[in-house]
């Protein structure tokens, strides 16, 4: 079963809020993949910046991503074990925060950066979403021909900001979010370019899982936003959205992005699986318990632990915040308060340890 994990650099759906004048053609492939998929809320770290944060919750089942500066037991490591092609790509500099070594130590055998990849290094001034899909598409082929299983772990580039206020980038005034008074002329520009990010964005996911949808190697796929993008206090206030983080609300609006889980019709026959529905609000460091759980797998014993904690708190969060269905977990809940400090106890104990010997 080949696996793909695509992080989309500021990537959220902001069509589930009433944000005035959004064009519904903005997210209709991601709307596609998750009636398709399985898909929820990643309630992450960070806001506006940070993506390595949530990179590194998700490699290695931690609540809290750091810079590490040894080999560290992490997802690729597992995946190796089993015969894998570990791999990825980022069309950005490797030195950028240390990703150069700490991919490796967390167990990749191969990462392709800017000056890796010829389509990336030609790029200006960055490689979009459609070269990135392109070249993960590539090299899923070749790793499939030589008949060896396949992960990979991605990050996109092109939705970062900032993304500009004193003009339009991605087409003619209004073709995402029509301007009806609601915004400055300053806020429609940021909104605009964001939305017209998205949109290439989407064009792009469209083709890349039209060409998996037909394939018949089973392939799961995995996408997800690392945080909210950077758009400014004042354009959320014009959206509607709340992102007080002092209220239930606004924390979760705050902090959450959207994942889904795909597979194509190869992996759900093989599977027996639907990959269908609504799943939880979850921190990063519990995506990857719900990608073995689709796929009917086991995993190694930490993973199994974060599935019993899971059962009890869905999110652990640098800020204190736990929560439970989607909701702050109260004093009164105190088998979900346990479920968070017994967590915190095993991944401190977890970061300490060598290298488990089956990854070796």
């Amino acid at each position: 079963m080949n696996v793909i994990a695509v992080m989309l650099e500021a990537y959220n759906d902001f069509s589930r809020f009433d944000v005035p004048g959004l064009s519904t053609d903005v997210y209709q492939t991601w709307h596609n993949l998750e009636q398709e998929g399985y898909s929820g809320d990643l309630v992450v770290n960070i806001f506006g910046g940070g993506t390595v944060d949530t990179e590194r919750c998700f490699l290695t089942g931690y609540h809290k991503g750091c810079n590490f500066r040894t080999t560290v037991n992490a997802w690729p490591w597992y995946f190796r074990s089993q015969g894998y092609l570990v791999e990825g790509f980022h069309p950005n500099v490797r030195w950028f925060y240390n990703r150069e070594n700490v991919n490796e130590y967390l167990g990749f055998e191969n990462y392709y950066y800017l000056d890796d990849v010829e389509s990336f290094a030609a790029a200006v001034p960055l490689a979009s979403d459609g070269e990135l899909f392109e070249e993960i598409l590539k090299a899923y082929q070749r790793s499939v021909s030589a008949g060896q299983p396949y992960f990979n772990y991605s990050l996109s580039l092109q939705g970062h900001g900032p993304y500009g206020d004193e003009g339009y980038y991605w087409g003619e005034q209004g073709a995402y979010a029509v301007n009806n008074g609601s915004y400055t002329d300053k806020q429609h520009y940021v909104l605009e370019n964001y939305l017209g990010s998205v949109a290439s964005t989407n064009e792009s996911l469209q083709k890349f899982t039209d060409a998996l949808r037909t394939d018949t190697e089973p392939v799961v796929l995995v996408l997800f936003g690392d945080h909210n993008p950077a758009l400014g206090a004042d354009v959320y206030s014009a959206m509607g959205i709340n992102i007080n983080t002092g209220t239930e609300d606004g924390f979760h609006n705050y902090y959450s992005t959207r994942y889904i889980i795909w597979a194509n019709e190869s992996a759900k026959r093989i599977l027996g699986d639907t990959f269908s529905g609504e799943g939880p609000a979850i921190s990063p460091c519990f995506l990857m318990n719900q990608v073995f759980e689709r796929c009917g797998w086991e995993g190694p014993p930490y993973l199994q632990a974060l599935k019993d904690i899971s059962e009890e708190v869905q999110v652990v969060h640098v800020s204190g915040v736990n929560m439970k269905n989607g909701r702050f977990v109260g004093e009164a809940d105190a088998e979900a308060s346990r479920a968070a400090a017994e967590f915190k106890c095993l991944e401190y104990g977890r970061r300490k340890q060598p290298l488990d010997s089956i990854y070796k």
